[in-house]
């Protein structure tokens, strides 16, 4: 009899929550911030395709619902796409094929993943060759048309985010707003550490949104963060030879600013 419990053991799967399978899936892509009810990309986050971004994103609601920070476990697209830094068109998408996949579940318009999936994931994630996957560095985008070219910053976007962006990672990736702040501060950061003087907005911009992963950000924000009124202060601009694209470099008064900030964070 004993023999029997055994064997059908090993076909039996348990609906309830599995932390140490849940954590041993999600540590090496992600973290949570239960204060802020935020999941927080890690490097290897970046490598995965948008399916196994979303589930991950997905498992990172679970532990947030877990922690206590979250209600219920299941969300819906904007959340998602605010989250994990993914188009919301393409969260969409990929949560309507998960679901049809059975891969997650939908509850009015939310979706998680369920608990008895973890099994399966734990095995799929665990043989995942990350370095097969398409790397976002992007050389160049389509925006609004117009090929843009991000030659300049591609050893910046082929680099570890984490490691580029010390001290001030979670300011830049776990902060809202301050865009003028986290201008300032990749600009600092991509003279010192890769010798690229000055940025432009586009260039900012992706690197907040595509390398750090920092969700809703527009290039739109960034630029009337850097032409608001007083900011010639701290930066200045030199046209680009289209003399309609300006590259921004600190002053004096912005490599202080950056400066200040910089000790704020060790504080920390």
């Amino acid at each position: 009899m004993e023999n029997k419990k055994q064997k059908l053991s090993e076909v039996i799967v348990s609906d309830e929550l599995n932390i140490d399978l849940l954590l041993e899936i999600i540590k090496k892509f992600i973290k949570v911030n239960p204060n802020k009810n935020q999941v927080i990309p890690l490097p290897d986050f970046l490598k995965l395709n948008s399916k196994n971004a979303v589930i991950i994103t997905l498992l990172g609601f679970k532990l947030l619902k877990e922690l206590k920070a979250k209600e219920i476990e299941a969300a819906g697209p904007k959340e998602v796409a605010a989250n994990s830094g993914l188009n919301l068109s393409t969260v969409k998408n990929t949560l309507r094929d998960l679901g049809e996949e059975r891969l997650a579940i939908s509850t009015k318009g939310k979706y998680s993943v369920p608990n008895y999936l973890l099994y399966i994931l734990k095995d799929k994630f665990a043989t995942l060759k990350l370095e097969e996957l398409p790397h976002k560095t992007g050389k160049r985008k389509i925006e609004r048309g117009k090929k843009i070219d991000f030659f300049r910053i591609n050893k910046i976007l082929e680099s570890n985010p984490e490691k580029f962006a010390e001290p001030f990672y979670e300011f830049l990736t776990v902060k809202k707003g301050e865009y003028f702040k986290k201008s300032l501060i990749l600009i600092k950061l991509s003279r010192e550490k890769f010798s690229i003087d000055g940025l432009t907005t586009a260039e900012i911009t992706k690197l907040l949104k595509d390398y750090l992963r920092v969700p809703m950000i527009y290039q739109s924000n960034i630029s009337t963060a850097l032409g608001a009124k007083g900011t010639s202060k701290y930066l200045f601009k030199e046209p680009t030879k289209s003399k309609k694209v300006f590259i921004y470099k600190l002053t004096k008064f912005g490599e202080d600013l950056v400066k200040n900030l910089n000790l704020q964070a060790k504080e920390k």
